[in-house]
């Protein structure tokens, strides 16, 4: 292995920068057909009164599907481009200085939850990347970011879902019980309590045709329900941590962007005369809810 990446800083390609901007157009795309599907009023929500006339359940009737399938090619196809990313700026690395690799279809960006699967990257899978390069990369390993708990990079995020792509659908829609907004009026039956509702309970459950979103718990019974709710829906991506928000995914090419930078500019950085300090990285994280259901996309603190 080469000890040093040479005395003057390498003109990179921007092959890895082009595979990171098509992971951006695949998730505009996603996007532009996600608003296609929600503007076409795909889903009403209904209400229904209880045999014993003491409670309205709001129920969601589902008109147009949505096509969480052929959305999760969209988002399939971004996941690998950002993937590819990192490894055409490894293979890049590893022909610094005309070097060929030896066993070349073994070049590619690692995913390291150990040590030992470091050290076995470094030989394997780093082959001719010279040390300067190699050691930023092991920087951003999982085991180096998050020693207690890998899965929480998001790196081994973007390494999950890559793979998980290739056997199923990942995309799903949840309703949001934070988003609803009641349009309705009970009128109760001749001589009941016109009081309001003893409970109001809301409900977070997937998306799908009759599900509860709603119900409204009286003391008296009720005569009729007119109006009804609308209520907002989560795009959200399913990973081994939960259910992320698709927002996440744009937090996810930035930190591959962010990668991509920091691996690069390791000739820079040992020519400049900063302290070292200021060269370590510093990675956003994934960060899952208290009830494991979902998580969100942060900067590290």
């Amino acid at each position: 292995m080469d000890e040093q990446a040479g005395t003057t800083t390498p003109q990179f390609s921007t092959w890895p920068q082009m595979k990171i901007a098509r992971a951006s157009q695949h998730l505009a795309d996603l996007r532009a057909r996600i608003t296609l599907w929600a503007t076409s009023a795909p889903y009403t929500v209904e209400p229904r009164i209880s045999d014993d006339r003491t409670t309205v359940s709001f129920f969601v009737k589902v008109a147009v599907p949505p096509p969480t399938d052929e959305w999760s090619l969209y988002l399939g196809d971004a996941l690998h481009a950002l993937r590819s990313a990192l490894d055409a700026c490894v293979w890049e690395l590893a022909h610094l200085n005309d070097q060929v690799p030896p066993k070349p279809r073994m070049v590619a960006f690692p995913d390291c939850r150990t040590e030992a699967d470091w050290n076995r990257a470094r030989r394997d899978k780093l082959q001719t990347v010279p040390d300067l390069y190699a050691e930023r990369i092991k920087q951003v390993q999982p085991f180096s970011t998050h020693p207690q708990q890998s899965n929480l990079s998001a790196l081994a995020v973007l390494s999950y879902l890559d793979n998980q792509d290739k056997h199923r659908a990942s995309i799903r829609l949840n309703l949001d019980g934070h988003q609803i907004e009641q349009n309705f009026t009970v009128k109760m039956m001749e001589g009941e309590a016109a009081a309001p509702p003893a409970e109001v309970v809301a409900h977070f459950v997937p998306f799908e045709d009759g599900a509860v979103l709603l119900e409204t718990r009286h003391a008296g019974r009720i005569a009729s329900v007119s109006g009804g709710c609308n209520v907002g829906v989560h795009v959200t991506v399913e990973t081994e941590l939960g259910h992320e928000m698709l927002d996440a995914m744009d937090m996810m090419t930035i930190e591959v962007y962010r990668v991509l930078t920091f691996i690069r500019s390791a000739q820079t950085a040992a020519e400049s005369e900063e302290p070292a300090e200021e060269e370590q990285w510093q990675e956003m994280t994934f960060v899952p809810s208290q009830d494991g259901k979902t998580a969100r996309y942060a900067p590290e603190r």
